[in-house]
């Protein structure tokens, strides 16, 4: 594998790229800390990601950690917890109103860092880059679930 990929693949710039554009702003702003922020922007963005388990996967983060900043979110007013009514086991979490004036900045800075990053890449490259990444997530993915049965 190419050094290039590798970097990709393991998302430092990335993750240091967020911290810089996408958290910086918003922690000196409303004093939260970055897992805080972030864990606020994932609720966000993604509807199907919303209990403490689905946090900690996406994050790859381990559940007191997580469960310790669930907390925190939900005293300081950010996210409230609703048991789904379904299955009375599971917490989903969601942001609240005063959640909201923080992710539509941290939104808006999203949408043009995705803008720079893909500057000047041909449609059909980004096209075959995606359909790569997604292939390249699915064996991750799949080795994952291969080694966590033993």
């Amino acid at each position: 594998m190419n050094n290039i990929v590798e970097d990709i693949i393991r998302g430092g710039k990335f993750k240091k790229l967020i911290e810089n554009v996408l958290v910086h702003d918003a922690r000196e702003i409303t004093g939260l800390n970055r897992i805080e922020l972030v864990v606020i922007y994932l609720l966000y963005r993604y509807d199907e990601i919303n209990t403490l388990t689905d946090i900690c996967k996406y994050l790859q983060m381990n559940k007191g950690h997580i469960s310790t900043t669930m907390d925190g979110l939900g005293k300081k007013g950010y996210i409230i917890c609703q048991r789904d009514e379904t299955d009375r086991r599971f917490i989903r979490y969601r942001i609240t109103e005063k959640a909201g004036a923080i992710v539509e900045n941290m939104d808006r800075l999203w949408l043009e860092i995705s803008r720079q990053i893909v500057l000047g890449i041909d449609e059909k490259d980004l096209e075959v880059f995606n359909k790569v990444s997604r292939q390249i997530e699915n064996n991750m993915k799949f080795m994952l679930e291969q080694s966590e049965k033993f």
